[in-house]
Protein backbone atom coordinates (compact mmCIF):
# COMPACT_ATOMS: atom_id res chain seq x y z
CA UNK A 1 0.00 0.00 0.00
CA UNK A 2 0.85 3.38 -0.91
CA UNK A 3 1.43 5.71 2.15
CA UNK A 4 2.38 9.64 1.91
CA UNK A 5 0.26 12.09 3.65
CA UNK A 6 -2.23 14.26 2.07
CA UNK A 7 -1.01 17.96 1.90
CA UNK A 8 2.59 18.27 2.61
CA UNK A 9 3.88 19.39 6.24
CA UNK A 10 1.98 21.20 8.52
CA UNK A 11 2.45 24.67 7.43
CA UNK A 12 -0.03 24.16 4.34
CA UNK A 13 -2.70 26.09 3.94
CA UNK A 14 -2.80 28.88 1.08
CA UNK A 15 -4.96 32.45 1.80
CA UNK A 16 -7.55 31.45 -1.53
CA UNK A 17 -11.28 31.67 -0.65
CA UNK A 18 -12.87 28.45 -0.80
CA UNK A 19 -15.18 28.23 -3.55
CA UNK A 20 -18.72 26.79 -2.58
CA UNK A 21 -19.32 25.27 -6.05
CA UNK A 22 -15.83 23.39 -5.42
CA UNK A 23 -17.30 22.74 -2.04
CA UNK A 24 -20.49 21.24 -3.11
CA UNK A 25 -19.04 19.07 -5.31
CA UNK A 26 -16.72 17.56 -2.90
CA UNK A 27 -19.27 17.02 -0.45
CA UNK A 28 -21.19 14.79 -2.30
CA UNK A 29 -24.04 13.60 -1.41
CA UNK A 30 -24.42 15.98 1.27
CA UNK A 31 -26.50 18.90 0.62
CA UNK A 32 -26.68 22.44 2.37
CA UNK A 33 -29.06 25.66 1.61
CA UNK A 34 -27.47 28.35 -0.16
CA UNK A 35 -26.96 30.46 2.84
CA UNK A 36 -25.61 27.21 5.28
CA UNK A 37 -23.19 26.22 2.13
CA UNK A 38 -21.35 29.89 2.58
CA UNK A 39 -21.59 29.66 5.79
CA UNK A 40 -19.29 26.66 5.78
CA UNK A 41 -17.20 27.63 3.08
CA UNK A 42 -16.51 30.48 5.38
CA UNK A 43 -16.12 28.67 8.53
CA UNK A 44 -13.48 26.24 6.61
CA UNK A 45 -10.71 28.97 7.22
CA UNK A 46 -11.35 29.84 10.86
CA UNK A 47 -9.23 28.40 13.15
CA UNK A 48 -10.70 26.99 16.32
CA UNK A 49 -8.98 26.95 19.89
CA UNK A 50 -8.64 23.14 21.07
CA UNK A 51 -9.55 21.84 24.49
CA UNK A 52 -8.92 20.12 26.78
CA UNK A 53 -9.17 16.32 27.36
CA UNK A 54 -8.84 15.39 30.72
CA UNK A 55 -7.75 12.17 31.91
CA UNK A 56 -10.85 9.69 33.44
CA UNK A 57 -10.08 10.25 37.34
CA UNK A 58 -10.09 13.84 37.12
CA UNK A 59 -13.19 16.69 37.23
CA UNK A 60 -13.26 19.86 36.10
CA UNK A 61 -13.21 21.14 39.10
CA UNK A 62 -10.23 19.61 40.37
CA UNK A 63 -8.16 21.77 38.27
CA UNK A 64 -9.74 25.01 39.55
CA UNK A 65 -9.65 26.15 35.97
CA UNK A 66 -12.90 27.97 33.94
CA UNK A 67 -14.33 25.21 31.73
CA UNK A 68 -17.49 24.49 30.01
CA UNK A 69 -18.29 20.92 28.69
CA UNK A 70 -18.20 19.52 25.19
CA UNK A 71 -21.46 18.01 24.27
CA UNK A 72 -20.87 14.99 22.87
CA UNK A 73 -17.95 13.59 25.28
CA UNK A 74 -17.83 13.88 28.75
CA UNK A 75 -14.38 13.69 29.67
CA UNK A 76 -13.84 17.11 26.85
CA UNK A 77 -13.99 20.61 28.06
CA UNK A 78 -13.83 24.43 26.74
CA UNK A 79 -11.63 26.91 28.32
CA UNK A 80 -14.54 29.90 28.94
CA UNK A 81 -11.61 32.51 28.38
CA UNK A 82 -11.19 32.64 24.44
CA UNK A 83 -7.94 34.42 25.46
CA UNK A 84 -7.50 31.09 27.85
CA UNK A 85 -3.48 29.28 26.49
CA UNK A 86 -4.01 26.13 28.11
CA UNK A 87 -0.50 24.80 26.55
CA UNK A 88 0.99 27.30 29.11
CA UNK A 89 -0.81 25.67 31.88
CA UNK A 90 1.09 23.77 34.58
CA UNK A 91 -1.52 21.40 34.88
CA UNK A 92 -1.07 20.38 30.92
CA UNK A 93 2.83 20.02 31.37
CA UNK A 94 2.11 17.66 34.03
CA UNK A 95 0.00 15.39 32.01
CA UNK A 96 -3.56 16.16 33.20
CA UNK A 97 -5.37 17.05 30.18
CA UNK A 98 -4.20 16.51 26.57
CA UNK A 99 -5.03 19.28 23.86
CA UNK A 100 -6.73 18.45 20.70
CA UNK A 101 -9.80 19.87 18.51
CA UNK A 102 -13.16 19.24 20.23
CA UNK A 103 -14.10 17.46 16.78
CA UNK A 104 -11.33 14.62 17.42
CA UNK A 105 -13.48 13.92 20.21
CA UNK A 106 -15.98 12.71 18.30
CA UNK A 107 -14.87 9.16 16.91
CA UNK A 108 -13.85 8.60 21.04
CA UNK A 109 -17.62 9.12 22.13
CA UNK A 110 -18.17 6.72 19.31
CA UNK A 111 -16.11 3.99 20.56
CA UNK A 112 -17.80 5.45 24.13
CA UNK A 113 -14.82 5.36 26.28
CA UNK A 114 -16.54 7.58 28.23
CA UNK A 115 -20.10 4.88 29.08
CA UNK A 116 -20.39 2.14 30.99
CA UNK A 117 -20.35 0.17 27.96
CA UNK A 118 -16.69 0.50 27.92
CA UNK A 119 -14.62 -2.28 28.96
CA UNK A 120 -10.99 -2.16 30.41
CA UNK A 121 -10.27 -5.12 29.72
CA UNK A 122 -10.51 -4.56 25.87
CA UNK A 123 -7.71 -5.26 23.56
CA UNK A 124 -7.61 -2.31 21.34
CA UNK A 125 -5.95 -1.93 17.83
CA UNK A 126 -5.57 1.71 16.82
CA UNK A 127 -4.44 1.14 13.27
CA UNK A 128 -3.80 4.36 12.21
CA UNK A 129 -2.47 5.96 15.35
CA UNK A 130 -0.43 9.30 15.49
CA UNK A 131 -0.10 11.68 16.44
CA UNK A 132 -1.97 9.71 19.25
CA UNK A 133 -4.34 12.04 20.76
CA UNK A 134 -7.20 8.70 20.19
CA UNK A 135 -4.23 6.09 21.31
CA UNK A 136 -3.69 8.29 24.07
CA UNK A 137 -7.34 8.51 25.45
CA UNK A 138 -7.26 4.59 24.89
CA UNK A 139 -4.17 3.97 26.93
CA UNK A 140 -5.38 6.14 29.96
CA UNK A 141 -8.28 4.07 30.34
CA UNK A 142 -7.38 0.52 30.58
CA UNK A 143 -7.87 -1.71 32.72
CA UNK A 144 -5.15 -4.35 34.32
CA UNK A 145 -6.49 -6.85 31.88
CA UNK A 146 -6.56 -4.70 29.20
CA UNK A 147 -3.69 -3.55 26.14
CA UNK A 148 -3.44 -1.35 23.05
CA UNK A 149 -1.40 -1.98 20.36
CA UNK A 150 -1.07 1.70 18.40
CA UNK A 151 0.47 0.99 14.67
CA UNK A 152 1.87 3.79 12.85
CA UNK A 153 2.47 3.07 8.63
CA UNK A 154 5.08 6.20 8.66
CA UNK A 155 7.29 6.32 10.50
CA UNK A 156 8.43 9.70 10.39
CA UNK A 157 5.04 10.51 12.46
CA UNK A 158 5.72 7.96 15.38
CA UNK A 159 7.92 10.06 17.56
CA UNK A 160 4.63 12.34 18.30
CA UNK A 161 3.26 8.95 19.15
CA UNK A 162 5.79 7.37 21.45
CA UNK A 163 5.82 10.94 22.80
CA UNK A 164 2.19 10.97 23.68
CA UNK A 165 1.58 7.69 24.77
CA UNK A 166 4.53 8.12 26.76
CA UNK A 167 2.46 11.13 28.65
CA UNK A 168 -0.21 8.77 29.41
CA UNK A 169 2.03 6.91 32.24
CA UNK A 170 0.82 3.64 31.02
CA UNK A 171 2.18 0.61 30.62
CA UNK A 172 -0.43 -1.07 28.74
CA UNK A 173 0.52 -0.67 25.16
CA UNK A 174 3.03 -1.43 22.46
CA UNK A 175 3.85 0.64 19.09
CA UNK A 176 4.29 -0.48 15.84
CA UNK A 177 4.71 0.40 12.39
CA UNK A 178 3.49 -2.18 9.75
CA UNK A 179 1.17 -1.60 6.69
CA UNK A 180 -2.52 -2.55 8.05
CA UNK A 181 -2.23 -5.59 5.52
CA UNK A 182 0.51 -6.98 7.08
CA UNK A 183 -0.55 -6.49 10.74
CA UNK A 184 -3.73 -8.21 9.88
CA UNK A 185 -2.33 -11.43 8.44
CA UNK A 186 -0.02 -11.57 11.78
CA UNK A 187 -2.87 -11.17 13.84
CA UNK A 188 -6.19 -12.16 12.63
CA UNK A 189 -9.38 -11.80 14.95
CA UNK A 190 -6.98 -10.60 17.91
CA UNK A 191 -8.90 -7.66 18.80
CA UNK A 192 -11.94 -6.54 20.35
CA UNK A 193 -11.91 -2.73 19.47
CA UNK A 194 -9.99 -1.46 15.87
CA UNK A 195 -9.62 2.12 15.87
CA UNK A 196 -9.24 3.10 11.89
CA UNK A 197 -8.80 6.95 11.74
CA UNK A 198 -8.07 6.94 8.18
CA UNK A 199 -5.97 8.87 5.89
CA UNK A 200 -8.63 11.32 4.22
CA UNK A 201 -8.59 14.32 2.00
CA UNK A 202 -8.48 16.47 5.31
CA UNK A 203 -10.87 19.14 4.43
CA UNK A 204 -11.15 20.00 8.08
CA UNK A 205 -7.66 20.78 8.26
CA UNK A 206 -7.78 23.72 6.14
CA UNK A 207 -9.23 25.87 9.06
CA UNK A 208 -5.69 24.70 11.02
CA UNK A 209 -3.49 25.53 7.60
CA UNK A 210 -2.65 21.87 7.47
CA UNK A 211 -4.21 21.00 4.43
CA UNK A 212 -4.98 23.01 0.55
CA UNK A 213 -7.72 23.53 -1.07
CA UNK A 214 -6.48 20.82 -3.27
CA UNK A 215 -8.48 18.81 -0.44
CA UNK A 216 -11.88 19.91 -2.73
CA UNK A 217 -10.89 17.82 -5.64
CA UNK A 218 -12.33 14.87 -6.87
CA UNK A 219 -8.89 12.99 -7.71
CA UNK A 220 -7.99 13.09 -3.99
CA UNK A 221 -10.84 12.50 -2.91
CA UNK A 222 -11.25 9.01 -4.91
CA UNK A 223 -7.59 7.97 -4.05
CA UNK A 224 -8.47 8.65 -0.37
CA UNK A 225 -11.51 6.48 -0.46
CA UNK A 226 -10.28 3.78 -2.38
CA UNK A 227 -6.75 3.72 0.58
CA UNK A 228 -9.63 3.85 3.22
CA UNK A 229 -10.96 0.65 1.49
CA UNK A 230 -7.90 -1.61 1.63
CA UNK A 231 -7.07 -0.09 5.35
CA UNK A 232 -11.09 -0.93 6.07
CA UNK A 233 -10.65 -4.88 4.80
CA UNK A 234 -7.65 -4.71 7.05
CA UNK A 235 -8.90 -3.93 10.25
CA UNK A 236 -12.01 -6.08 9.74
CA UNK A 237 -9.72 -8.86 9.50
CA UNK A 238 -8.10 -7.88 13.00
CA UNK A 239 -11.40 -8.12 15.10
CA UNK A 240 -12.61 -10.93 16.79
CA UNK A 241 -16.09 -12.18 15.68
CA UNK A 242 -18.48 -9.68 17.43
CA UNK A 243 -15.66 -7.22 17.61
CA UNK A 244 -16.22 -3.48 16.92
CA UNK A 245 -14.69 -0.95 14.48
CA UNK A 246 -14.87 2.50 14.97
CA UNK A 247 -14.16 4.49 11.86
CA UNK A 248 -13.52 8.01 11.69
CA UNK A 249 -12.08 11.16 8.84
CA UNK A 250 -11.56 14.24 9.35
CA UNK A 251 -13.16 15.63 6.13
CA UNK A 252 -16.38 16.20 4.72
CA UNK A 253 -16.70 14.13 1.48
CA UNK A 254 -19.98 11.79 1.76
CA UNK A 255 -17.19 9.08 -0.73
CA UNK A 256 -14.83 9.14 2.24
CA UNK A 257 -17.39 8.57 5.03
CA UNK A 258 -20.62 7.81 4.85
CA UNK A 259 -20.22 6.01 1.73
CA UNK A 260 -17.78 3.78 2.93
CA UNK A 261 -20.05 2.41 6.14
CA UNK A 262 -22.48 1.48 3.49
CA UNK A 263 -19.73 -0.13 1.72
CA UNK A 264 -18.68 -2.42 4.82
CA UNK A 265 -22.32 -3.64 5.53
CA UNK A 266 -22.66 -4.13 1.67
CA UNK A 267 -19.19 -5.48 0.56
CA UNK A 268 -17.37 -7.16 3.82
CA UNK A 269 -20.52 -8.10 5.88
CA UNK A 270 -19.87 -5.81 8.81
CA UNK A 271 -23.46 -4.85 11.07
CA UNK A 272 -23.70 -1.06 12.22
CA UNK A 273 -23.86 -0.62 16.10
CA UNK A 274 -25.81 2.62 17.01
CA UNK A 275 -24.48 5.06 19.62
CA UNK A 276 -27.90 6.25 20.85
CA UNK A 277 -26.53 9.38 22.71
CA UNK A 278 -24.53 10.43 19.35
CA UNK A 279 -28.26 10.34 17.94
CA UNK A 280 -28.09 14.68 17.60
CA UNK A 281 -25.32 14.53 15.53
CA UNK A 282 -26.63 11.34 13.25
CA UNK A 283 -25.99 11.43 9.68
CA UNK A 284 -29.70 10.64 7.00
CA UNK A 285 -26.71 9.14 4.68
CA UNK A 286 -25.85 6.00 6.78
CA UNK A 287 -26.38 4.45 9.49
CA UNK A 288 -24.60 4.63 12.97
CA UNK A 289 -22.69 7.29 11.25
CA UNK A 290 -22.12 10.90 12.69
CA UNK A 291 -21.15 14.40 11.61
CA UNK A 292 -19.47 17.54 13.41
CA UNK A 293 -19.28 20.92 11.44
CA UNK A 294 -17.24 23.37 12.10
CA UNK A 295 -20.28 26.37 11.51
CA UNK A 296 -22.49 24.25 13.93
CA UNK A 297 -20.14 22.81 16.35
CA UNK A 298 -17.89 25.13 17.31
CA UNK A 299 -14.52 22.84 15.85
CA UNK A 300 -13.00 21.73 12.68
CA UNK A 301 -15.28 19.25 12.29
CA UNK A 302 -15.05 15.28 12.05
CA UNK A 303 -16.52 12.06 11.05
CA UNK A 304 -17.30 9.01 13.21
CA UNK A 305 -19.20 5.71 12.75
CA UNK A 306 -19.83 2.40 14.54
CA UNK A 307 -19.95 -0.84 13.33
CA UNK A 308 -18.93 -5.17 14.17
CA UNK A 309 -18.14 -8.06 13.02
CA UNK A 310 -20.20 -10.50 12.26
CA UNK A 311 -20.37 -13.52 14.78
CA UNK A 312 -18.65 -15.99 11.65
CA UNK A 313 -15.64 -17.99 12.60
CA UNK A 314 -12.18 -17.12 12.39
CA UNK A 315 -8.75 -18.53 12.27
CA UNK A 316 -6.96 -18.02 15.28
CA UNK A 317 -2.86 -18.20 14.87
CA UNK A 318 -1.29 -19.80 17.98
CA UNK A 319 1.22 -17.66 19.42
CA UNK A 320 4.74 -18.34 21.45
CA UNK A 321 5.85 -15.27 23.94
CA UNK A 322 9.23 -14.64 23.13
CA UNK A 323 12.33 -14.84 25.34
CA UNK A 324 12.53 -11.88 27.47
CA UNK A 325 16.18 -10.15 26.45
CA UNK A 326 18.60 -9.84 29.54
CA UNK A 327 17.90 -7.08 32.20
CA UNK A 328 20.64 -4.87 32.62
CA UNK A 329 21.62 -4.91 36.41
CA UNK A 330 21.64 -0.98 36.32
CA UNK A 331 17.82 -1.22 36.35
CA UNK A 332 17.66 -2.10 40.21
CA UNK A 333 19.64 1.02 41.02
CA UNK A 334 16.50 3.00 39.75
CA UNK A 335 13.69 0.55 39.93
CA UNK A 336 11.69 -1.62 42.38
CA UNK A 337 10.29 -4.70 40.64
CA UNK A 338 9.88 -8.32 40.14
CA UNK A 339 11.14 -10.37 37.01
CA UNK A 340 7.70 -11.90 37.11
CA UNK A 341 5.80 -9.02 36.04
CA UNK A 342 7.23 -7.87 32.78
CA UNK A 343 8.56 -9.42 30.36
CA UNK A 344 11.40 -7.11 28.47
CA UNK A 345 12.53 -6.66 24.41
CA UNK A 346 14.12 -4.44 22.99
CA UNK A 347 18.02 -4.30 21.48
CA UNK A 348 21.50 -3.52 22.52
CA UNK A 349 20.41 0.30 22.53
CA UNK A 350 16.71 0.75 24.11
CA UNK A 351 15.04 -1.55 26.63
CA UNK A 352 11.02 -1.66 26.91
CA UNK A 353 8.87 -3.69 29.37
CA UNK A 354 4.97 -5.19 29.24
CA UNK A 355 3.43 -6.50 31.72
CA UNK A 356 3.75 -10.42 31.65
CA UNK A 357 0.01 -10.91 30.89
CA UNK A 358 0.66 -9.25 27.73
CA UNK A 359 -1.00 -10.66 24.80
CA UNK A 360 1.42 -13.49 23.75
CA UNK A 361 1.65 -11.43 20.33
CA UNK A 362 3.29 -8.39 21.69
CA UNK A 363 7.05 -8.94 21.05
CA UNK A 364 6.57 -10.48 17.04
CA UNK A 365 4.70 -6.92 16.13
CA UNK A 366 6.04 -4.40 18.08
CA UNK A 367 8.49 -2.18 17.33
CA UNK A 368 8.54 0.02 20.61
CA UNK A 369 6.79 0.11 24.50
CA UNK A 370 6.91 1.91 27.28
CA UNK A 371 11.08 2.41 27.23
CA UNK A 372 12.38 1.73 30.66
CA UNK A 373 15.87 2.13 29.79
CA UNK A 374 18.83 3.41 26.75
CA UNK A 375 22.09 2.88 26.64
CA UNK A 376 24.27 6.01 25.47
CA UNK A 377 28.32 4.60 24.60
CA UNK A 378 28.33 2.07 26.89
CA UNK A 379 26.15 3.56 30.02
CA UNK A 380 22.65 2.76 30.17
CA UNK A 381 20.22 5.24 31.89
CA UNK A 382 16.57 5.56 32.86
CA UNK A 383 14.38 6.34 29.78
CA UNK A 384 11.83 9.28 30.53
CA UNK A 385 8.96 7.15 30.01
CA UNK A 386 10.04 5.46 32.72
CA UNK A 387 9.77 8.19 35.10
CA UNK A 388 6.20 9.18 33.31
CA UNK A 389 4.91 5.78 34.72
CA UNK A 390 1.54 6.01 36.79
CA UNK A 391 0.53 2.34 36.43
CA UNK A 392 1.87 -0.89 36.65
CA UNK A 393 4.23 -2.67 39.42
CA UNK A 394 7.52 -0.69 38.19
CA UNK A 395 8.13 2.29 40.68
CA UNK A 396 11.75 4.38 40.79
CA UNK A 397 13.67 3.56 43.79
CA UNK A 398 13.81 7.40 44.25
CA UNK A 399 11.73 10.53 44.10
CA UNK A 400 11.02 14.12 45.37
CA UNK A 401 8.38 15.91 45.82
CA UNK A 402 8.40 19.48 44.53
CA UNK A 403 6.26 22.78 44.69
CA UNK A 404 4.90 24.78 42.07
CA UNK A 405 7.51 27.48 41.72
CA UNK A 406 10.44 24.40 41.62
CA UNK A 407 8.11 22.12 39.25
CA UNK A 408 7.94 25.50 37.07
CA UNK A 409 12.07 25.34 37.04
CA UNK A 410 12.50 22.24 36.21
CA UNK A 411 10.16 21.74 33.49
CA UNK A 412 12.12 24.67 31.97
CA UNK A 413 15.39 22.82 32.15
CA UNK A 414 16.95 23.79 35.10
CA UNK A 415 18.67 22.36 37.73
CA UNK A 416 16.94 22.05 41.32
CA UNK A 417 18.04 21.46 45.10
CA UNK A 418 17.75 17.83 46.24
CA UNK A 419 19.25 16.07 48.74
CA UNK A 420 19.10 12.36 47.32
CA UNK A 421 22.13 11.27 45.68
CA UNK A 422 21.93 9.53 42.42
CA UNK A 423 18.47 8.89 40.12
CA UNK A 424 15.34 10.22 41.71
CA UNK A 425 11.81 11.17 39.92
CA UNK A 426 10.38 14.60 40.48
CA UNK A 427 6.77 14.73 41.51
CA UNK A 428 4.52 17.47 41.59
CA UNK A 429 1.48 16.64 43.97
CA UNK A 430 2.47 13.09 42.99
CA UNK A 431 2.33 13.46 39.42
CA UNK A 432 5.22 12.46 37.51
CA UNK A 433 7.50 14.93 35.47
CA UNK A 434 11.09 13.42 35.21
CA UNK A 435 14.18 12.52 36.62
CA UNK A 436 17.20 14.00 38.06
CA UNK A 437 20.39 12.93 38.58
CA UNK A 438 21.67 14.53 42.17
CA UNK A 439 25.22 14.68 44.10
CA UNK A 440 23.27 15.08 47.25
CA UNK A 441 23.05 18.89 46.72
CA UNK A 442 22.46 19.65 43.09
CA UNK A 443 19.80 17.43 40.89
CA UNK A 444 21.17 18.31 37.60
CA UNK A 445 17.86 18.37 35.11
CA UNK A 446 17.49 15.25 32.95
CA UNK A 447 14.34 16.63 30.96
CA UNK A 448 14.59 15.51 27.18
CA UNK A 449 13.90 18.95 25.58
CA UNK A 450 10.66 17.76 23.82
CA UNK A 451 9.42 17.84 27.34
CA UNK A 452 10.27 20.79 28.52
CA UNK A 453 8.03 24.00 29.54
CA UNK A 454 10.00 27.31 29.23
CA UNK A 455 7.30 29.88 29.59
CA UNK A 456 4.57 28.53 31.50
CA UNK A 457 2.11 30.79 33.56
CA UNK A 458 3.14 31.60 36.81
CA UNK A 459 -0.88 31.95 37.91
CA UNK A 460 -1.95 28.51 36.74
Amino acid sequence: MAWRRFGGSSSVGDAKAIDVSDLAAALGKWTFSADELTELATSLRRRHSSILRLRPELVAASLELSLAPIEWYSFGYRPTDPLARPSRWLPFAAGDYYLQDAGSLLALAAAELDSQRWHPANLVCDLCAAPGGKASAVAEQLGPAGFLLANEPIRSRLPALVHNLARTGSDRFAISSRDPADLASELPGCFDLVLVDAPCSGQALLSRKRQSTTAMQSSQIEHSAARQRRILSSAKSLLRPGGRLVYSTCTFATAENEDQVNWMVDELGMTVDPVDRLQAYASDLAPASYRLWPHRHSCAGSFAASLRRGDEAVERRTYRTQPSVKVERDLRQWFDFSDEAHRWFGSNANLYAIPSDAPEWVERVADQGCEIAYRTGKVWKPSHAAALRRSGPLRSQQAIDVDATQARSYLAGSPIPCTLRGWSVVRLHGRPLGWIKSDGRTGKNHLPAASRFANLDSGR
